[in-house]
């Protein structure tokens, strides 16, 4: 059985993603919040990026841990569809 994409994540990549969700996915908001360089950050969310696409076998996978944040209501559906949006920008 493959790995899921959000197997790969350790407790810091967790807490980053759930910082940044309650920063509405703006760097610059989490920027403030935090106190770190926005492009400390942006780094940071760059190298989760790369590390994840190398470790995603898929897109159906991301799309059904949406689905499952969504239905669990951890996850406000318009964000989850802007996550899928630019998850599939960033497979082309």
């Amino acid at each position: 059985m493959s790995k899921k994409w959000y197997e790969a994540l350790d407790q810091e990549d967790v807490i980053f993603l759930h910082q940044l969700a309650q920063a509405d996915f703006k760097l610059s908001k989490l920027s403030d919040e935090t106190g770190m360089s926005y492009f400390v950050l942006k780094k940071r969310m760059q190298k989760l990026k790369l590390a994840l696409s190398q470790k995603t076998p898929g897109d159906s996978d991301f799309k059904s841990y949406l689905d499952f944040l969504v239905e669990q209501r951890i996850l406000p559906q318009s964000i989850a569809k802007v996550l899928y949006q630019k998850h599939l920008e960033g497979l082309d």
